[in-house]
């Protein structure tokens, strides 16, 4: 692995959550079909959504919870709803904490995506692929 210098490399590892997140929110209805959220995901290009219910975020409807557990409970796409397959309550993390913490959070709950929140509002999402990219960008392997 080629290492970046001590000071490079010490900002590299003190990286906020805040820095990578993406501030770009895609959300759905709870009582909007599985299909209507995997559309929406396909559109957008992207692998969560937050789910909407009452004016606030209840869940959060991944492509995992669509290709695992939607198979494994044999769901109809066209008629269940994103309510039946979201995870909840969304798990957090603070705009300020390291991407270290947020790889341990992931790793630790088995998940792929976080919420990013500021003053206990959701402001953005964090996904392993951001992690993986932001890790392969900073920390290359040497031959």
């Amino acid at each position: 692995m080629t290492m970046p210098d001590s000071d490079d490399l010490e900002e590299k590892l003190l990286s906020a959550v805040g820095d990578l997140m993406s501030r770009e929110i895609r959300t759905v209805a709870a009582d909007a079909t599985l299909r209507e959220a995997s559309r929406l995901m396909g559109k957008h290009n992207v692998g969560s959504l937050l789910v909407l219910g009452g004016g606030q975020y209840i869940g959060i409807l991944t492509d995992t919870d669509l290709a695992r557990k939607g198979l494994a409970q044999g769901v109809n796409p066209e008629k269940d709803r994103v309510q039946s397959l979201m995870s909840s309550p969304i798990i957090t993390i603070d705009s300020h904490r390291l991407v270290e913490e947020a790889r341990a959070l992931m790793k630790g709950k088995g998940i792929r995506h976080l919420a990013v929140n500021e003053e206990g509002k959701i402001v953005g999402l964090i996904s392993l692929g951001d992690l993986i990219r932001y890790y392969a960008a900073n920390f290359k392997m040497s031959e």
